[in-house]
């Protein structure tokens, strides 16, 4: 005999399933405003990503939104026998890391950030980067962030948010964004197309100063400077500048924004977000990220590095 219990946890999970695959919203590009978000709070999973973790409830946070630890978002790896830190998750550590802030396989994503400086841009920048490697699209930033949100008088709340376990399994890994480590050296010593974008500020870039986790001075050969700071306003919330201004930008410091690149900074963190103009919203499809950047590059110590400025 069936049990009646039975019958109705089935029925009530089914039901369940149909709201939720019913609410997921189609996200209208990689880059929403502050007013699609307002008319669509409902319908999406907002991720808050952010370093200072104690601000989220201190300085607020859009309503329904889920705090993720930028900490959290990496993790130590080893490739290829080489131990790595601030790395990419494999599929499973992915999976875990994301259904536990309440992410399931039909979810729409927006992920959000304080919006005060550039490097709250780039954490976000990594998250998304993560989400579409491992083939997961329904998936946008938030332009400028928290601060944003509040230029449109919008209004934050400190009040917790419930976070319930998701459904989520990756899809299919997009090895096309990512610049491996022997990508890199054929770009260095020039066999291969890709350009090699440094996206550090200029006292990187030429060996002034260095991070405790690279272990050499100055740049890859080769490479052109675009500092990442470069892509927001300098004052004010960290949108990003307008097409024609980003394009300009590139231009000014002899890039091409439509070439095979690849971007890279010390950990891969900061180059997230100018793979994001360049893949996103500058529709280059040969846009890669260097995932482990110089912290991976410089673990051998043969291979080559340069304090020397690049000139055509």
């Amino acid at each position: 005999m069936t049990n009646p219990c039975s019958h109705y946890r089935l029925l009530t999970g089914m039901l369940l399933l149909c709201l939720h695959n019913a609410i997921a919203a189609t996200l209208p590009g990689h880059l929403i405003d502050a007013e699609w978000l307002s008319a669509h709070l409902d319908d999406v999973v907002i991720l808050d990503v952010r370093k200072e973790t104690e601000s989220f409830v201190k300085e607020g946070h859009i309503e329904g939104a889920i705090l993720v630890n930028v900490k959290k978002v990496r993790v130590k790896r080893d490739i290829d026998g080489v131990s790595l830190t601030r790395m990419r998750p494999d599929r499973k550590q992915f999976e875990q890391f994301v259904a536990r802030h309440g992410v399931h396989d039909d979810s729409a994503v927006v992920i959000t950030h304080r919006g005060q400086k550039p490097g709250n841009v780039a954490g976000a920048a990594r998250l998304y980067w993560q989400f579409r490697y491992y083939g997961f699209d329904n998936v946008a930033l938030l332009d400028g962030g928290n601060a944003a949100w509040v230029e449109a008088l919008e209004d934050l709340t400190s009040d917790a948010t419930p976070v319930e376990s998701g459904r989520f399994h990756a899809g299919a890994r997009n090895d096309k964004l990512l610049a491996t480590t022997p990508l890199v050296a054929q770009a260095v010593a020039g066999n291969n197309p890709y350009v090699p974008i440094d996206t550090r500020p200029l006292r990187f870039h030429i060996g002034l100063a260095q991070r405790d986790y690279v272990y050499a001075p100055g740049h890859l050969p080769r490479s052109r400077l675009f500092p990442y700071a470069f892509l927001h306003p300098e004052h004010g919330s960290m949108r990003f500048l307008p097409l024609n201004e980003l394009k300009a930008a590139f231009a000014d410091l002899d890039i091409d924004p439509q070439a095979p690149i690849i971007t890279y900074c010390n950990s891969g963190y900061e180059a997230s977000s100018v793979w994001f103009v360049l893949h996103e919203l500058l529709d280059n499809p040969a846009a890669r990220l260097y995932d482990g950047s110089l912290h991976e590059w410089t673990q051998d110590s043969t291979r080559p590095m340069t304090k020397r400025l690049s000139v055509r």
